[in-house]
């Protein structure tokens, strides 16, 4: 788990231009948006053709009861960030097919929180990054026991960053990431956050999901 979470937040975005909350279009898949052509829907489908309930109990390993059904996840909407239910090795396939594409977008991830925020925000469509919900909490499970090093690929990005970037572009650009959000896809992955590593991650998330949302217009 990360040391250093709760002591990191995110800042405005209304400095980088973010327009509000505005819009109930779907993301579609952008020509230029990297691994794409997987599009924002709503809770009930996800740009990996799953609905809420991939991943649920009778796709566990094994087919009994996962870790994470009697951790008392809080009752929040998750929306497309349900498919971190899905197996582990959905999860290993989608972080393999990630590492193919991620290499040509190091230039956007090796950015600060600060300024991924306005790049999504004002130049949505000049913009190459992971879209898949499965790749980005894929890459976000890698990051949340903070080992994951993508300098092969060229990123030199913090765990956090990576974190707060992939929650905030996994989940429904309309459904506000909350401290509950984090804290509920934590448990699924069975590494826990604190409540105030979850506040931290999910102020910084809801940064990158409002700059997605201000981005699409």
């Amino acid at each position: 788990m990360l040391s250093n979470l709760g002591g990191q937040g995110g800042n405005g975005a209304a400095n980088a231009g973010v327009q509000g909350q505005g819009g109930q279009g779907a993301q579609s898949g952008q020509g230029n948006q990297g691994t794409q052509g997987q599009g924002q829907g709503g809770p009930g489908t996800d740009s990996d053709g799953q609905g809420p309930q991939a991943g649920g109990p009778s796709d566990s390993a094994g087919g009994g009861t996962p870790p994470w059904a009697s951790e008392g996840i809080p009752e929040v909407e998750l929306g497309r960030l349900s498919v971190a239910r899905s197996p582990d090795h959905v999860l290993d396939r989608s972080y393999d097919e990630a590492m193919l594409t991620i290499s040509s977008m190091a230039d956007f991830y090796n950015l600060s929180l600060d300024d991924m925020v306005t790049e999504l925000s004002l130049n949505w469509d000049d913009l190459t990054i992971i879209d898949s919900p499965l790749q980005n909490l894929a890459i976000f499970r890698d990051a949340l026991d903070g080992s994951i090093d993508l300098s092969s690929y060229g990123i030199t990005a913090d765990a956090f960053t990576m974190m707060a970037v992939t929650l905030g572009v996994a989940s429904d650009k309309t459904v506000p990431v909350s401290p509950d959000t984090a804290y509920a896809v934590s448990v699924i992955f069975e590494m826990p956050l604190t409540e105030a590593e979850a506040t931290a991650l999910a102020a910084a998330a809801e940064e990158i999901r409002i700059a997605v949302l201000a981005g699409h217009g």
